[in-house]
């Protein structure tokens, strides 16, 4: 898929809506409804709570395990699944935006 199908298919509102899970472990049907549009089956894995520990993670409804991925990860699938380089940072919140951000510019080609 190139960018101008992404863009006639209305890819963009997926990229947009993936933007502001900044931080969020995204559920196996979170990932599928964000990465399938984009002919990808996500790859997710399983998590521990670690609400006690710095820069943790806490689960909702106080699960202690959980199976999915950070949405900035999925947004780095997404992008090596349809060719598209992108800048890479440590912050989860920085890596997500440069992710879409690229996305968001593939579509616009």
């Amino acid at each position: 898929m190139d960018g101008k199908t992404a863009a006639n298919f209305g890819l963009r509102k997926y990229i947009t809506e993936l933007r502001d899970y900044d931080h969020v472990f995204l559920s196996v049907e979170g990932a599928q409804y964000f990465a399938r549009p984009f002919g990808l089956e996500p790859r997710v894995y399983a998590v521990e709570a670690s609400p006690n520990e710095p820069k943790g993670l806490t689960l909702a409804d106080g699960a202690t395990s959980a199976v999915g991925i950070g949405a900035h990860e999925l947004a780095c699938q997404i992008c090596e699944h349809v060719g598209v380089e992108y800048a890479t940072s440590f912050g989860r919140g920085s890596q997500l935006r440069l992710a879409c951000d690229a996305l968001e510019q593939w579509c616009h080609l």
